[in-house]
Order: structure tokens, then sequence, then C-alpha cells
């Protein structure tokens, strides 16, 4: 690759770890940008949602997936910040090992491998991403995770918490 086919790469590309500049952010992302409305469907179907429940659900993962969405955006439209990797107190019996192990984890704007280590890393995750101001990232800096810690894979379900239960969990926060 010369360097004029690099610098054409990067010309679509800010300084904020590589977010597209412009387009769609969801492309970015490796859980969101292959989950369409019609496999987070399916997949509630095959754990055994009826319609009713499959509607819930879809809310649900529309709220879900725009929450995540909104902080790309703000690290995309501001350079300099950064993201801090959150497992909420009250979360933190039900989550995976190695979503808990990334709380508090707050990685620059630019970091390398941003797309790799972006919650959520599957379909009910209960790690989630903050957005940290260019401010507080030029005071406080990094915190890197630990040596050896590697993100988790984006995959479809969680094996900690099955599509199943999470689908029981929504049923019983609306009364059902």
């Amino acid at each position: 690759m010369t360097e004029q086919d690099t610098a054409g790469q990067n010309a679509g590309r800010r300084e904020s770890g590589g977010l597209p500049a412009t387009g769609r952010l969801v492309d970015s992302h490796p859980l969101l940008a292959r989950l369409t409305g019609q496999v987070v469907w399916n997949l509630a179907e095959e754990a055994g949602a009826d319609d009713d429940e499959c509607g819930l659900f879809m809310d649900h993962y529309a709220a879900w997936r725009e929450a995540a969405l909104a902080v790309l955006e703000r690290l995309r439209d501001a350079p300099g910040g950064g993201l801090r990797l959150v497992v909420d107190g009250g979360d933190r019996a039900d989550a995976c090992p190695e979503c808990v192990a990334l709380h508090g984890v707050v990685l620059a704007g630019t970091h390398p491998d941003l797309a790799a280590w972006l919650p959520p890393f599957s379909i009910g995750c209960h790690c989630r991403a903050e957005y940290v101001e260019p401010a507080e990232m030029a005071v406080a800096g990094q915190h890197l995770p630990s040596a050896g810690l590697q993100p988790p894979a984006h995959r479809l379900c969680c094996p900690h918490r099955p599509l199943s239960l999470l689908l029981a969990q929504l049923a019983q926060s609306q009364g059902r």
C-alpha cells in the first residue's frame, strides 16, 4: 500500500479511534453492525417469545442500541474524549466475569483497538460505555485494562445471560 493510498484511506476518519467521520456509526460496532431487526426478532422467537414478547424485546433492543450509538456519536463528534466501561452496581451480580473485570477501564477515543473494546458485547450485555469529556481525559488519562485482560468476544448472546433469561426479565418488569 502506498503512502497516498493510506492517506486516502484515513481521509474519511477523524482522530477519534478510527470511528468514521461520516456514514453510519452502527457499521463501526462489531456486534451492532450484524444485528438487523429481523435477526433480533428471529432470535427472540427462537428463545420462545410470542409476538407480544417479541415486540417488547424489540422496543428494549431499540432503546439499548440507540444508547450505545449515542455514546459513539459523542465520541466521534468530540475528538479528545474517551470511553469509560461501566457495569452498574445493581447489575454486577448478574454480569459475566469478563464484563465485571472491565468496570472502570477508560480508553482514549484514539485507542488503536477501540472497536474491540466497545460494549455491548452481546444482546443483553450488562457492560456499557460512558463518554468521558476531553478535559477529564486530559487530567485523568486512560485507565487501561490490567495486563493480559482481553476484551470479551462480540457475540449474539451472552452465555452468562441467555436470551430466554433476558426475555423473562423483561416480561417480569412489565408485570407479565
